[in-house]
Formats: structure tokens, C-alpha cells, sequence
């Protein structure tokens, strides 16, 4: 009565019990499946495209600047000599542009009144006088036909006078805070 109770009955007793629950797992097909269905779904324009409209504190505004924009992250980026962005609209009708900018108190005391002039693909939307420092906002219809449906436009700023830099000759136009074109 005593080896019945022993450690090394115990053990063998568990294996055995063990290796009957694991032959009994086997032998047994899951069957054949099918691959289900395939059906397309359409999710829309790819992430990562071009859009309409971007704000500087975007993840992806880097794919939207094109050059003479600031590299550095953040709410606002310094526009330079001829800043130019790029975008990308669905539907092309009814268009106005919008740009959000601020002319920084320190630029102004040394430049005066600024003009931001703005053109699409080339040409001119018009421009704003920026007579004091501030923030600002740029807002003018499109002509239809100057922008179309699923191209890229272009967009090109020019700033006069512009901030020059004592110490390194960088002009500076004005701190961009978003940009693009709105229905």
C-alpha cells in the first residue's frame, strides 16, 4: 500500500495520464476549407498622396513643400526667397485659395508694411498688404480651368521687402502657418 503512494508511482501515473490525452488529440482531421471569397473593397486615395490643403505641424507637409520653406517641425515654418508648395485637388470646381501666415514683430520693425503676392500654376491671384505685424489670412478664388482635377498645381509666394539677416545674408518672408485650396 505503501509504493502505491510513492513519488515514483505518482510520476509514471502522470505520464501515463499525459500521454493518453496527447494520442487521443491525434488521428483527427481538421477537414478541408476553401479560401473564402476575395471581394475588392475601395478605400478611397492611397494614404500618403497629396491633398488639397496641409498645415505646417502636418506629419506629412515635407511631401508638400518644394523649396525655400524651413525644415525645421513645428506650428509655423519661415517662408525665404520664393516659397513653393504643392497640391493636389478631387474636384477642381469652385476652388478658392487659403493661406494662414504671421509677419513676426521682430521682421516688421526693420522691413515695414510687407506685400504677399500668390500664384497658382503660374499665375497671379493677387496680393495682401500686411501694414502691421500679425497674423494674416490670404483668400482668393481660382479661375476655373487654372487647376485641374487629380494634377498637381503649384503654388509660389513672393514676399517684398523681405527680412535680410545681418549675420548670414537669409531672407526671411514670413512664418507660414497653412496653405491650400478650399470649395
Amino acid at each position: 500500500m505503501r509504493l502505491l503512494y510513492s513519488h515514483f508511482e505518482m510520476r509514471v501515473l502522470l505520464l501515463v495520464v499525459i500521454g493518453a490525452l496527447l494520442s487521443a488529440s491525434c488521428g483527427r482531421q481538421s477537414g478541408v476549407f476553401p479560401v473564402p471569397e476575395q471581394k475588392r473593397t475601395d478605400l478611397g486615395q492611397d494614404p500618403g498622396g497629396l491633398g488639397a490643403f496641409i498645415t505646417m505641424d502636418d506629419p506629412l507637409v515635407d511631401e508638400y513643400l518644394v523649396k525655400d520653406m524651413s525644415a525645421e517641425k513645428g506650428y509655423r515654418r519661415w517662408a525665404f526667397l520664393h516659397p513653393e508648395l504643392r497640391f493636389r485637388v478631387k474636384d477642381a470646381s469652385h476652388l478658392k485659395f487659403a493661406a494662414e501666415f504671421a509677419i513676426p514683430e521682430v521682421t516688421f520693425k526693420v522691413t515695414g508694411p510687407v506685400t504677399v503676392q500668390c500664384s497658382v500654376n503660374g499665375r497671379s491671384l493677387g496680393a495682401i498688404r500686411c501694414d502691421h505685424a500679425g497674423d494674416f489670412r490670404y483668400e482668393k478664388p481660382v479661375p476655373e480651368g487654372l487647376v485641374k482635377a487629380g494634377e498637381v498645381a503649384r503654388v509660389i509666394f513672393d514676399a517684398n521687402p523681405r527680412w535680410i539677416a545681418p549675420e548670414d545674408g537669409a531672407q526671411l518672408s514670413f512664418l507660414l502657418r497653412s496653405a491650400g485650396f478650399t470649395q
